[in-house]
């Protein structure tokens, strides 16, 4: 992988032939999920920003993305919203796998957890910010001006 449009087809791929996921969004912006309606079981990959860096003789770029898996429960089933909860985590760290077994250098933050509460059923989330690190060409590249 050495690009950005590769990267992301991997997470799309990952997403859309899990059979745990119903829908893959990928969204520019939080903003854009306000305006989302989800086809529960769903994950979101955003793009937060991205680094680069040629130290230790070794050109990278970081790519840091937030990944957010949504499940929709049984407000009044505790069991459910537990279950709920540990195959969203699940489903991150088998992102996690992967992306490491398509030869990706992916590292993993925390799992945020959350559960919104709504009228007749409750939404339970697993959030966490990972970066992908991807090969720069290891000399200096010439500057593309006239």
């Amino acid at each position: 992988m050495n690009n950005l449009y590769d990267t992301y087809n991997v997470i799309k791929e990952f997403a859309e032939t899990h059979n745990m996921i119903n829908e893959f969004v990928y969204v520019r912006s939080e903003q854009e999920l306000q305006d989302l309606e989800f086809d529960y079981r769903s994950m979101i990959v955003i793009p937060l920003e991205a680094n680069i860096t040629r130290e230790l003789s070794n050109p990278v770029y970081t790519l840091d993305f937030g990944v957010i898996v949504l499940d929709k429960v049984s407000k009044s089933s505790d069991y459910d919203s537990i279950v709920s909860v540990e195959e969203n985590i699940f489903i991150i760290g088998q992102l996690q796998d992967y992306l490491m077994q398509n030869g990706m250098d992916a590292d993993f933050e925390n799992i945020d957890l959350y559960t919104a509460v709504g009228d007749d059923h409750n939404v339970t989330s697993a959030t966490a910010d990972f970066s992908i690190n991807i090969a720069r060409k290891p000399y200096t590249r010439t500057i593309d001006n006239n």
